[in-house]
């Protein structure tokens, strides 16, 4: 197992070098603020008896590789639907990360899910069949993107070659030192990569940064592979969207969308 993205002693953490980011050794990739802020609002008060079916993040600044203080926020207590703020801050008190969770209270409703009519298993190439994704693009060695998964493209593209596509991810690095992968966690580290995978224009030229991520989850994932089958729609106005479906081997587990700046690479 590789190593944890993050130490943490209660509302304080300590990011690692699994955190960088592509294109800045000295900040974050977007998966490990994330998957951070999902873990602290799932685990929040009675977070046993909630399912975190709503978590957007909103990257307000580059986030660095430095020590940060979580903080939380009841906005909206409730039995059955609590609405959680979190802030991430570093030393000096900036802002850096806001995210919102919509919690749904758990409890047995009387359905009997194999009478209701839902997609069933994903229809690609499962994880077996696929292949090792290739880096076909310059990045820097190491970090998020290259050390903290085993990723298999369901096409056999590479990163970097133009248009929709799907690849499975399996999460090898826990979030927090000494503590295991949750199946939330698994969902939530590679939501971010929608706009990665399925880039539309040529790398180098134009950048596509997403300042936002919403992932909604209707079902936690069984196994280690998950799958993120994207989308991504770009304007020359400056702006776009990606958009990821989220599936493992027994079928759909919810959606990400990002909202994208485009500008061209200075």
């Amino acid at each position: 197992m590789a190593d944890a993205m993050f130490e943490r002693d209660g509302m304080r953490v300590r990011p690692g070098p699994l955190c960088t980011g592509p294109w800045d050794p000295d900040s974050m990739h977007g998966g490990p603020p994330t998957v951070l802020a999902g873990r602290y609002l799932a685990e929040h008060g009675a977070g046993d008896a909630f399912h975190l079916a709503r978590l957007t993040v909103e990257l307000v600044r580059p986030v660095p590789l430095v020590p940060l203080t979580v903080e939380i926020r009841e906005t909206r207590p409730g039995r059955r639907i609590q609405l959680l703020d979190l802030v991430l801050r570093d030393e000096q008190n900036t802002e850096l990360v806001y995210a919102r969770g919509m919690r749904i209270a758990r409890g047995d409703n009387g359905l009997d899910e194999s009478l209701l009519d839902m997609p069933g298993p994903v229809t690609v190439a499962g994880s077996d069949d696929s292949i090792p994704y290739e880096h076909g693009y310059p990045l820097p060695v190491g970090g998020f993107y290259m050390d903290a998964f085993d990723i298999r493209s369901v096409d056999g593209r590479s990163f970097g070659a133009a248009g929709p596509s799907a690849a499975w991810f399996r999460l090898l690095a826990p979030v927090f030192a000494g503590e295991s992968i949750t199946p939330l966690d698994r969902v939530l580290a590679m939501a971010d990569f929608g706009n990665g995978i399925s880039n539309i224009i040529e790398m180098g030229r134009h950048l596509y940064i997403n300042p936002d991520l919403t992932v909604n989850v209707h079902r936690l994932p069984r196994g280690e592979w998950l799958l993120s089958d994207a989308v991504t729609h770009l304007r020359a106005d400056g702006y776009g969207t990606a958009t990821a479906t989220l599936a493992d081997a027994d079928g759909l587990l919810g959606i990400a969308n990002q909202s994208l700046l485009v500008v061209p690479a200075s």
